[in-house]
């Protein structure tokens, strides 16, 4: 295998964070890191067309062989838990318009892999890949670019790793 490139993304209706990631035998190397804001956007039939043009763009430009996210977990807020699984829908969407493959990792599975438990806090997963990568620059205050990061982590550690060696 030469290289293998994997698009990791931690949906969300207010800020997604997406990274792409590029594996060659043992090496992980970061291409983009990027926080795409809907914060600011009233209305939410604009949030979905920005996710999709943004998903389809960063696909068309870094050709991953593989898509991975974060899946959905419930919470209390059935509302919200409703518009992050359509967030999903449209990431999904993109994907196979790409004709893309799409895994999907729930966050306790996430930080099992990564930090050997599957209870840790979001920060513990920020400092180390903060620390593996050498990453100096401030992102923002959310951690979803760091999000994706993992979630593309877990499946290199879970798919790839033995078939790179």
């Amino acid at each position: 295998m030469k290289n293998y490139i994997i698009m990791g993304i931690d949906p969300g209706i207010n800020i997604i964070g997406i990274s792409v990631i590029k594996v060659i035998k043992n090496k992980i190397e970061i291409i983009k890191l990027k926080e795409i804001f809907l914060k600011y956007k009233k209305e939410y039939i604009k949030k979905i067309k920005i996710i999709y043009i943004y998903i389809d763009k960063i696909i068309k430009k870094y050709k991953p062989n593989t898509i991975v996210m974060e899946n959905t977990y419930y919470g209390k807020n059935l509302m919200s838990l409703r518009r992050l699984i359509e967030c999903q829908s449209i990431i999904l969407l993109s994907a196979l318009h790409n004709k893309k493959k799409v895994f999907k990792y729930y966050p306790k599975t996430i930080k099992y892999v990564i930090a050997g438990n599957g209870n840790v806090c979001k920060k513990y997963i920020y400092n180390m890949i903060k620390k593996k990568f050498k990453i100096k620059k401030k992102y923002s205050k959310y951690l979803d670019i760091y999000d994706s990061i993992a979630v593309s982590l877990c499946h290199i550690y879970i798919n790839l790793y033995n078939k790179l060696k």
